[in-house]
């Protein structure tokens, strides 16, 4: 058992010391190192210190986000316009545009006349012919006799055949022609169809 040694205060300091270090050996603690002081231009918090140890202001300025949020606020509300505006032009745009109500117009058909003459028996002009790819009755076939400003026509009602549209037994009385010759067409005009032939020449006897 280690026997505690007396500490006396009229040691010299050397000596002193010794024994002190031994106490505290002795008792199983350690002395408290003393504490450090702060390094020159600094407190014991850390903040910088000017001539006798006073707080030097700060010469950072805060930043001034206020400028800043005004110019974002303002860009936000010009986008928004610029997207209202936008959707109105789109609106204006597709506005549905008044669509024409007239009634569509026929196809064309092939129109051909097959026959025009003069027949003797008869004293008159006969003509036929037919159209395709048309298959129908009740259609206007009409035939037309033109010399120079005079034009003489003779209509009749169009028959339905087993692929076409037949035109026959149409009749000009000579009695309405002048002698000589005549450029005779063929046309023809229903609710699914239009068309005209190519002319043909008649010869009308005096």
């Amino acid at each position: 058992m280690t026997r505690p040694v007396r500490c006396r205060r009229l040691l010299p300091a050397a000596a002193a010391l010794l024994v002190l270090a031994a106490c505290s050996a002795d008792r199983g603690t350690s002395p408290a190192p003393a504490s450090a002081p702060p390094p020159a231009g600094e407190d014991a918090t850390g903040a910088a210190t000017g001539t006798g140890g006073a707080p030097v202001p700060s010469t950072a300025a805060a930043p001034d986000t206020g400028a800043d949020d005004a110019d974002e606020a303002d860009e936000a509300d010009d986008a928004d316009g610029d997207a209202e505006a936008g959707a109105a032009d789109a609106g204006e745009d597709t506005e549905a545009e008044p669509v024409a109500t007239d009634p569509p117009r026929p196809a064309a058909t092939d129109v051909v006349l097959t026959l025009a003459g003069w027949d003797p028996a008869s004293g008159a002009v006969l003509a036929s012919g037919y159209v395709s790819p048309v298959v129908e009755d009740g259609g206007t076939c009409t035939l037309e006799l033109r010399r120079d400003d005079e034009a003489v026509t003779a209509t009749g009602e169009g028959l339905a055949d087993a692929t076409t549209t037949v035109c026959g037994d149409l009749r000009v009385p000579g009695s309405d022609l002048a002698a000589g010759e005549w450029s005779a067409v063929l046309r023809y005009e229903s609710d699914t169809g239009v068309g005209e032939s190519a002319a043909l020449t008649v010869e009308v006897p005096a």
